[in-house]
């Protein structure tokens, strides 16, 4: 299963996911990017160049809807390209110019990914690519472009990761500590570290059990303890595959779930949210699974990482999810979880009828087969 990064450019596009329409909007308080731009008020280099980087501030208001979520990060991509472009073709001589292409290029990039650019000029790895080495080749490119320049194109060997080939992961790994050897106090060295540490928890491999506890030695607190917090977590879950699994609780409609009662049948622990994107738009194919092998065996559990009760039995309505549900409202920080150490969600564990751990991130196509192998032994 492949897993993609982004890069910091689009980190604003996480928080739009479609939970955002279920929140308030906020004031518009800052530079929004659904404003028209018109760049002819900005006469100066300087004046244009503070222009372009207050695009770049993440947009404030929030949108209502899917739609307008859609449209304003359009909006704020568009207004970033149109800017630095311009900026480019006003001041062919500023050294910012080289900047001003970076911003241009992920802009591009990430415009022609998002929905409905379908028929749009694509900017693709191999452009994105040749535009860098100009970048990172020309003699008067700042260091601080040059620096950006480098993170991007090490970054994008991301897109290759694939869980089922570590050799992906160990280039990423290599890639990113020849970054750090020579751009290791660049602003975005930060970022690099913490990327690092979100691939190596998700490989399973010596290398990147080898890059957690360097990271966890590493004199940045924060890194240190959560790469120590990934490692803690691994360690249980290591634990959790030499027993069965110990798991009690009162269900929100009151009935008393133990799963050591249902020794003998497939059990699902799936963790999840109302809240959560990702885990609604997977809960048609958790539900088509159960529907299909419940009368044969299988049962789920839910551990809801929700904080407000009604929303959480609202979602369990809509979407036709009869299992007994777990919920404390006390969100991500809920005692199940907490006690697994579960730091994200979706995420979904696989009992074998003995009650032993022995599968995890189980999606799409692969559930089910998943449930029908354990249901054969």
């Amino acid at each position: 299963m492949k897993t993609r990064l982004l890069l910091p450019a689009v980190l604003f596009t996480l928080t739009l996911s479609l939970s955002a329409a279920d929140q308030k909007p906020a004031p518009d308080t800052g530079p929004s990017a659904a404003k028209a731009d018109d760049l002819s008020a900005y006469k100066t280099a300087d004046e244009l160049w503070a222009h372009l980087e207050e695009l770049r501030q993440e947009p404030t208001q929030r949108p209502k809807s899917e739609e307008e979520m859609l449209a304003l990060v359009k909006a704020w991509f568009g207004s970033q390209r149109a800017a630095a472009e311009a900026f480019g073709k006003a001041y062919p001589k500023d050294a910012r110019r080289y900047a001003a292409k970076l911003v241009a290029l992920q802009a591009a990039t990430q415009l022609s990914q998002l929905p409905g650019a379908e028929g749009a000029p694509k900017t693709g790895a191999a452009e994105v690519l040749k535009e860098i080495d100009v970048i990172l080749a020309a003699a008067d490119a700042p260091a601080d472009a040059k620096g950006e320049a480098a993170f991007i194109k090490t970054m994008m060997k991301t897109e290759n990761l694939d869980d089922e080939k570590p050799e992906t992961a160990a280039a990423f790994f290599k890639a990113a500590d020849e970054y750090l050897a020579k751009y290791g106090t660049h602003k975005l060295a930060p970022q690099m570290r913490q990327t690092q540490l979100q691939v190596a928890a998700q490989a399973q491999t010596p290398e990147a059990e080898a890059l957690l506890k360097k990271l966890a030695a590493a004199e940045d607190a924060d890194l240190a303890r959560e790469a120590k917090e990934v490692l803690a977590q691994r360690q249980k879950m290591t634990d959790l595959k030499t027993r069965p699994l110990d798991l009690k609780f009162t269900a929100t409609d009151g009935a008393e779930v133990d799963v050591a009662k249902l020794r003998g049948k497939v059990v699902l622990v799936d963790f999840w949210a109302s809240w959560c994107g990702p885990c609604i738009a997977e809960m048609p194919n958790v539900v088509a699974t159960y529907k299909k092998l419940h009368e044969k065996g299988f049962e789920i559990v839910g551990i809801s990482f929700d904080q407000d009760k009604a929303e959480m039995e609202a979602a369990t309505k809509k979407h036709g999810m009869p299992w007994a549900q777990y919920f404390d409202g006390q969100g991500g920080q809920n005692k199940v979880s907490s006690g697994f150490g579960i730091r994200s969600i979706p995420a979904v564990w696989l009992l074998d009828k003995k009650g032993m751990l022995r599968q995890t991130d189980l999606h799409g196509e692969a559930l089910a087969a998943g449930v029908e192998k354990l249901l054969a032994e």
